[in-house]
Order: C-alpha cells, then sequence, then structure tokens
C-alpha cells in the first residue's frame, strides 16, 4: 500500500519541485504539501499534466462536478480538523472560488481529484499566464473513510 508521504513525493518529483516544498498539514490521516518549481509547462499542457501524473499514481480521477468532490473534501476538511486547524464551511464550489481568485491575478490554474483505493488525492498547479516560473505545486493526500 502506497503511504501519503511516498505519493506527495511522486508528485513533487514529477513537477521537479522537491526544493522548498513543505507540508503545510501532516497528520496521522492527510498530508497537504505546498511547493514551486523553476519548470514551466505550457498552459495548453497543464491539465494533461495533472491527469498524468495522476494515472502514475494509479489513480481514476473523479469528475469536477460530481457529488463525490463534496465527500471527498468533508473528508479531508475533518482530516484537518484533527490537526486542530480550523476551516470555513466546505463545498464542492470551493475548488472553482479558489480557481477564480487565483486567475484574477493573472495565473492559470489545473486541479484534478484522483481516488486510489486507500488515499484521495488532489493536484493543484498554477503559474502565470505568461508562462513564467515559478510554477506553484499543491497536493493533498487524505485518508479515505471506511
Amino acid at each position: 500500500m502506497q503511504k501519503k508521504l511516498e505519493i506527495t513525493g511522486q508528485v513533487m518529483a514529477f513537477f521537479d519541485s522537491f526544493k522548498g516544498s513543505r507540508a503545510a498539514i501532516n497528520n496521522d490521516k492527510i498530508v497537504i504539501v505546498r511547493s514551486r518549481s523553476r519548470k514551466v509547462i505550457p498552459i495548453d499542457e497543464l491539465e494533461s499534466k495533472v491527469a498524468e501524473i495522476g494515472e502514475q499514481l494509479g489513480g481514476v480521477e473523479v469528475p469536477a462536478d460530481s457529488k463525490k468532490i463534496e465527500d471527498i473534501l468533508k473528508s479531508g476538511d475533518q482530516h484537518i480538523q484533527e490537526s486542530h486547524i480550523q476551516t470555513g464551511s466546505i463545498d464542492n464550489k470551493g475548488f472553482m472560488r479558489v480557481k477564480e481568485d487565483l486567475e484574477s491575478m493573472g495565473l492559470v490554474v489545473a486541479y484534478k481529484v484522483f481516488e486510489l483505493p486507500s488515499f484521495d488525492v488532489i493536484i493543484a498547479i498554477w503559474e502565470d499566464k505568461n508562462e513564467l516560473p515559478p510554477l506553484y505545486v499543491e497536493v493533498t493526500v487524505s485518508e479515505k473513510e471506511e
């Protein structure tokens, strides 16, 4: 069985973003790692790159408009709260709001949610719309609820 940190490591290696990566949250049930890379990905390839790493992880993509996304986010929120970090209300529109906020700052965003046998994985990347470095990478790996 893959471990949370192994999964995050695979994502960071794929995007060449180990340097400067750090865990924003890391407990027994969830890890969120943020980093940046000097790598630049052409804007029209962002979505396919996220899909490619999801496939390499053996994940099945969850459609962005799926009810399952909300369940995955709620489960992840419960895991975060175990770290005594307060979050706001969770809904599946949160991804779209964050994406819109980043895009309003001149960034292009791609994110996908994947289900693995024991984990849910959310991968988000964003970069300047002019394809200037850095490429920002965030990965969340959350244990599935039984």
